[in-house]
Order: C-alpha cells, then structure tokens, then sequence
C-alpha cells in the first residue's frame, strides 16, 4: 500500500477551498491546495461577499430551507474576525457591518409585520428615517429601510488573510487526478502527489472530473449572472431592494478601486434577466431601474460596466438553486460545491464529518513549488462605458 503524501489535496483556491484548507490543518490533517489559475478567479471575487442569514430568501415574506441553512452563518464569520471562531481571519476586513434591506414607499407596509414577526426577531432591525444611509434619504420614494444581521466581506482581503494561514500548502498548477484504490494521484507541475482523499471544490472545474467518477454531467449545474458594475458610484450603499418578487429587484454592494474609485457591484432579478441582454442593453436596464428606484441620486458622473459570471452548483431536479451545500463522493474523490460563499463553514462540516481521522503524517513543504497570485476583482480589469 502506497502511504500518501498528505491526507487530503484540495482542488480549487476560492473561498470554500481555503476555509477547508484551514479547518483541515486545525484538525490536524496534512493538506496540499491546487489552483490552476488564480486566487479567488471565477466564483469568489465575482461575488458581492454578504454572509447572508437566509432573510434574503425571504422576501416574499415566507421563511424556507435555504433560510435556515444560512441562519447560523453570520454568527459564525463573525465570530472569526475576533480570533474566536473556527478558523483565524482578524487579517480580513469587513465592508459594511451589515447589509441593509430597503422597501420603496408603496410597499412599506407589506414588509412591516414580518420583519416585527417572532420569525425574525433578532435577526433584522428597523432604522429610524436619521439612521438611513445617505444614498436611501429619499422618503418619497423609501418607505423602510431595515438593516439586517448580515455582514459583508471585502473579499479580497478575505481571500489574503485565508491565504495567510497555511501558505506552504497552497501551489499552482493544473492537475491530472485519478484514484487508484487506496489513494489518490495528482500529476502537476511537473510532480507526482499522492493524496488518500482529494476534495474539488473547484467550481465549474468540478465538472471535468464528472465522467471519472461515473457521474453523469447533469449532476451539475449552472446559473449564470450578468451582473453591473457602476464606477464613479453616487454614494456608498450595501442593500438589497424589496419588490413583489421573490428575489431583491437589485441587490448592491460598494467596493473601492486601487485608485480610490467607488464601485458598486449589482445583483439580485437585474443580473439574472441581464443574462440574456448585451452589456449595452444591460446598462440601459440599470441606468432605467435607478432612476426609478433612486431617482434623486445623480449618476451623471458614474461609468457602467457588465461582466458575466457562472455560479457552478451541485444539481437539483428543478434546476433552481440548492438549499445549502452539496457533495458527491465515489470513492476518494469528492466534488464540493458550497452554494452560497457564506455556506462554506458549513461545506467543510460535512467534509470533516465524511473523512476518516488525520493519519498524523508530516505536512510537506514543497519549498521550490510556486503559489498562485490573488485575482484582480472583476471592477480592476472591466472596460467602463
């Protein structure tokens, strides 16, 4: 029997990638982490980085499973700013302490008994009309604003401080992966690696790995985004936008440039009707949408941009978005797919629970094998209009 290199290799450096590298280690496996490309491309820096707690899949005012999955989680990242959770991220900086929800005047009404409800009590506070942010004192046309107990991560110094924790086991490259029985290969970079476990959390990377498994390619998919980004934006604002759908008509995070420049990165029913759309025709949509939904803030300075995203997931029969994460393993191999970025304290949960106990073998150190760089954000490389 071959006796392996380390007891896990890791496919994939986004955030679930590293949040499972660093639980490994403080659960005493050794761990080596490929990226391909770079840190945080695809998935992770795309994302708005709100560590959602579910009430966004609230709004049609029914609480549902995917809510539940993610009541926990703000209290856990929390937790790891301070050095008292899980894993160690006092390096990480938070954008906003939390992520506000906001009803325009004509539907206040209808927001205000569920969010007083026993349901979400502790979870979401009402903000005096002084309290609101600069960018929502509107009042005829913002009827509530609520904030919500959802913090939200600059995800690249996120992606920065997880990198931190345990830089020797994170290198480059692409690799050529097969399970042999009793371990698990990995040919990259010119080396040999053996691994008793290999866990992909590689987004839509994992899909290549599909027909070696046995798996069929329906047991993945993808939701693509066309999301917007607004450079030169009006003010800052982190907030979702109450409509009579069940998804945030628009959901926006703010974001700073190297150079200084505000940038807001948008979401919500925009982004997923925007996949359809031309950039061009996506940006005539977002500067409509603002004008009707704050239309006292001048964008007449602001620049847009549109970039595509595809969010890779495990599959459901609908096709709608999972409740939470999903893993499929045959044999050694597992695909990890964590849904949202928030759930990935909760992906490597059920990795940890599926593995045997560390084999208390030396870490290797690999001291001539490259890591990857941190990816630029999408608002560093887009060509503004």
């Amino acid at each position: 029997m071959t006796r392996p290199d380390v007891d896990v290799a890791i496919l994939g450096g986004g955030i679930a990638g590293l949040w499972l590298l660093a639980r490994l280690k403080r659960a005493g496996y050794s761990v080596l982490l490929i990226e391909r490309e770079a840190l945080g491309a695809g998935q992770t820096l795309a994302s708005q980085g709100i560590i959602h707690g579910g009430l966004k899949y609230a709004i049609d005012l029914k609480l549902k499973q995917d809510s539940a999955a993610l009541a926990d989680m703000p209290a856990r990242w929390r937790a790891t700013l301070n050095g008292s959770g899980e894993i160690d991220l006092r390096g990480a900086k938070l954008s906003a302490e939390n992520h506000l929800f906001w009803a325009r005047r004509t539907l206040a009404s209808r927001v205000a008994g569920f969010f007083g409800s026993k349901l979400v009590r502790g979870r979401v506070e009402a903000l005096d009309p002084a309290d609101w942010p600069l960018a929502l004192r509107d009042p005829d046309t913002i009827g509530a604003v609520y904030a919500l107990d959802e913090c939200v991560f600059d995800t690249s110094s996120l992606l920065t401080a997880l990198a931190q924790l345990h830089p020797g086991c994170i290198k480059a490259g692409e690799a050529q992966v097969e399970d042999r029985g009793d371990h698990v290969t990995l040919d990259v970079a010119g080396r040999s690696i053996t691994a008793s476990h290999l866990i992909s959390t590689a987004g839509a990377g994992n899909e290549a790995l599909l027909p070696q498994l046995g798996l069929p390619a329906k047991a993945a998919q993808r939701r693509p985004l066309h999301q917007v980004l607004v450079g030169n934006a009006p003010a800052p604002l982190w907030a979702h936008c109450f409509d009579t759908s069940d998804k945030p008509r628009v959901t926006i995070t703010t974001h700073r440039q190297k150079d200084g420049m505000l940038v807001w990165n948008i979401g919500g029913l925009i982004a997923e009707n925007g996949v359809q759309q031309s950039e061009a025709e996506l940006i005539a949509t977002a500067r409509t949408e603002f004008a009707t939904l704050l239309p006292k803030l001048d964008f007449s300075r602001s620049r847009f941009a549109g970039f595509r995203v595809d969010r890779a997931e495990g599959a459901t029969e609908s096709g709608h978005k999972p409740d939470g994460p999903i893993l499929q393993r045959r044999g050694r191999i597992t695909l990890a797919w964590p849904t949202k970025l928030a759930l990935a304290p909760q992906l490597a949960d059920l990795v940890l629970a599926d593995l045997p106990p560390a084999s208390g073998a030396a870490q290797p150190d690999w001291l001539d094998w490259a890591a990857p760089a941190i990816a630029p954000a999408p608002w560093e490389t887009v060509a503004w209009k």
